[in-house]
């Protein structure tokens, strides 16, 4: 699968030989002695050692946005104004749009003294002079090692370097290679490898490692997070990983700043770590052959297997294990394409080790992955990412119909941001290309991530079918990076950010599961029978609660409560969501066959919503002793499993979320969720606190009846 180069004939760079014109332009005399008696000038090439490029990472990929030209004098009378470039040859050679031209030392740093070196800044957009080539035949991106760049003087203008003064159509030809290109963003990043020998494979994947600034001086352990490239990106050079998608979007580097949402008063950052396959990530043989992975292919039933998969987890944790201020229960892992195909294998292999997984546009066929794999996943936490217009990975083979079964298999933590294309931001209105105009192609869903632009979500409680999953549908409010901050393996007390940010407070116990059979009534008639009962969450928190509270807000008894003490460093408002599940069953007449003949009865076939409006409140909230008002539905079921139907308490494998803001006192708070009723028919199964830079704690205390 090819990710965002994908587009050889938009991103390529023709190779070519350079030619020296000789033209004659009108223009003002100078000291060269190329001025004819008519007052002509005859253009001359310009005396100068190289010219350099900065290569930068944007949200298509890289792009120069300056040269340096170095001169065989020291330089005077620059300005924007002085040069025009072109960059590229036949096809793909475009004229580029100065910004800015100076004196500059070789680094290209502006400077007030003496230097024979000048930095000429360019605007960017996308496909225009990329730095990188597509090879149609490795399915991979390459550096362009014989880029012609030209650069000339504009008609009118004129410049000095040393004694020589250069007028308009002068110019200098260069032909770029490896040596001449500089790439400041990457330079702040350790690039090492990692070799693995194993299973008779001897494998090395190249790796970079990103480390904050105050990561070693703040105050506690910092989380990681890390990248899997796409299929062009894979090779020998982590450069090519770390600007093919725009990897430096995750660190400080960036004026998108995703570090912001892992900042904290004392943790001052994430770590961030990029790992290179010598090919594809779903490569399953080392050779770069898809088998059953292969793009938009018919699915097979079978494990999609990657060569690469242990060497992986090799270069992961020999990483981790090398870095003690590594937060080990916060590591995250995500990755677009093949890297999203690679996320989601790691998780099935591999699946408590990672605090959360963000899989982007990926690449494991919903068809290949069996119900048992399934299980693997549903109680991991997931927010996957994708367009609807991608024609490289059909939604409807890949994510959607994955991330419905996994909500019917009862996963309480999956997230879904589901787009309608992939609009720009450094590029406001990029050439389409495969995507709808002004937009990018939709297979490149990962700018949105790397553009911060992952705010909506796909609200679970109101999916009833597999047809709701659509962009139009994904509208209720929800941060990708905030949320994936916030998720810990022990699921306690993730420091709040910093100022300006939101923060997200999930109140739950530990899990704790029950399976095996009960004895339950099959029906008034036949009597009673033992039958499977599934996995469950239960509440086995270290607190004391009363029998009343069977599982974390289960309330089977009048005035059943579940009380929490919340402290906030100061006086806010937050924004409470119940995740919560209904346990009214909804029957209907059958006939029903019995040792006595066949009756109608009336037979449990699914489960029905429960609605939190102003009027009810199945389970009432009170903050401080003030009531506070919960709104919203928790959905229920148009049809549960043969063994669900003879549970009538079966309530798990779905839920709904219902929401209310509440204001915090400076100090400590009170929270008390209350059954009113005999039988509330709700269970309760976590309580998630968002809200601004409050740091927030909690307290179970005694949860009795009355």
């Amino acid at each position: 699968m090819k990710t965002k180069k994908f587009a050889a004939a938009l991103l390529a760079i023709a190779v070519a030989g350079t030619v020296s014109v000789g033209f004659t332009a009108c223009g003002k005399g100078g000291n060269d002695g190329n001025v004819g008696g008519d007052g002509t000038h005859t253009a001359v090439s310009i005396d100068a050692k190289k010219t350099r490029i900065i290569v930068m990472g944007y949200e298509w990929g890289p792009a120069i946005p300056k040269i340096i030209v170095e001169l065989n004098g020291d330089v005077s009378g620059v300005s924007k104004d002085t040069f025009s470039v072109s960059m590229g040859s036949g096809f793909s050679k475009s004229k580029r749009t100065v910004t800015d031209a100076y004196a500059c030392d070789a680094e290209g740093n502006k400077v007030t003294t003496a230097t024979k070196y000048i930095a000429i800044e360019m605007s960017v957009k996308y496909g225009e002079a990329s730095p990188f080539n597509y090879n149609q035949q490795s399915a991979r991106n390459e550096w362009n090692d014989s880029l012609p760049v030209t650069v000339k003087v504009n008609s009118g203008k004129s410049f000095k370097a040393g004694t020589k003064e250069y007028l308009d159509g002068d110019k200098f030809e260069y032909t770029v290679t490896a040596s001449d290109r500089l790439v400041p963003q990457t330079a702040t990043w350790n690039k090492d490898s990692y070799n693995y020998k194993g299973e008779g494979k001897d494998i090395t994947l190249s790796r970079a490692s990103w480390t904050p600034a105050e990561a070693k001086t703040d105050g506690g352990k910092n989380p990681l997070v890390i990248w899997l490239h796409g299929g062009g990106e894979g090779g020998t050079d982590i450069d090519i990983a770390l600007l093919g998608n725009e990897v430096t979007a995750l660190t400080a580097d960036n004026a998108t700043n995703v570090q912001s949402y892992f900042t904290t008063s004392t943790i001052k950052g994430a770590y961030v770590l990029a790992v290179q396959s010598p090919t594809m990530w779903m490569d399953e043989d080392g050779e770069g052959h898809y088998g059953n992975s292969a793009a938009n292919g018919e699915a097979t039933g079978q494990p999609q297997v990657s060569y690469y998969t242990e060497a992986l987890w090799g270069a992961i944790t020999d990483y981790v294990s090398h870095n003690s201020d590594i937060d080990t229960d916060r590591i995250y892992i995500g990755g677009c394409s093949n890297g999203g195909y690679m996320t989601v294998n790691l998780a099935l292999e591999h699946g408590d080790y990672f605090a959360a997984y963000y899989p982007i546009c990926q690449g494991y066929l919903n068809g290949n992955i069996s119900d048992d794999m399934l299980a693997k996943l549903k109680d991991l936490n997931m927010w996957f990412l994708l367009s609807e217009d991608d024609t490289t990975l059909s939604p409807e083979k890949y994510t959607i119909p994955l991330y419905y079964r996994l909500l019917q298999a009862g996963a309480e933590n999956v997230h879904l941001t589901y787009k309608k294309n992939v609009p720009g931001v450094d590029d406001p209105n990029p050439s389409s290309w495969g995507g709808q105009a002004g937009c990018y192609m939709g297979h490149w869903s990962w700018i949105c991530a790397f553009n911060d632009d992952v705010k909506k979500e796909i609200d679970n409680s109101k999916v009833t079918s597999q047809s709701y999953l659509t962009p139009e549908n994904c509208t209720k409010d929800g941060n990708m990076w905030q949320w994936l901050a916030s998720q810990k393996i022990d699921g306690q007390d993730v420091p709040p950010p910093a100022s300006g940010s939101v923060e997200t407070y999930t109140f739950e116990a530990e899990n704790g599961v029950l399976a095996g059979s009960r004895h339950v009534q099959v029906n008034e008639w036949y009597g009673y029978d033992t039958v499977a009962v599934e996995t469950k969450t239960l509440y086995t928190g270290d607190e004391t609660k009363g029998a009343e509270v069977s599982a974390i807000g289960y309330f089977s008894g009048e005035d059943a409560s579940i009380t929490w003490t919340i402290t906030a460093e100061e006086e806010c408002d937050v924004t409470l969501t119940l995740w919560a599940a209904s346990s009214v069953t909804k029957t209907e007449q059958q006939n029903v066959e019995t040792q006595w003949g066949t009756f109608p009865q009336d037979v449990v076939v699914g489960i029905r919503p429960v609605e939190f409006t102003n009027a009810s409140q199945p389970v009432t909230l009170k903050v401080n002793n003030g009531d506070v008002t919960l709104l919203g539905t928790v959905t229920g079921l148009d049809s549960i499993t043969p063994t669900a139907m003879q549970d009538y308490s079966y309530y798990a494998n779905y839920v709904g979320t219902v929401t209310a803001t509440i204001h915090l006192n400076a100090g400590a708070n009170t929270v008390v969720l209350k059954a009113p009723a005999e039988n509330p028919q709700i269970n309760i199964d976590k309580i998630v606190i968002s809200g601004t830079t409050v740091k927030l704690s909690y307290v179970p205390v005694n949860n009795i009846k009355g």
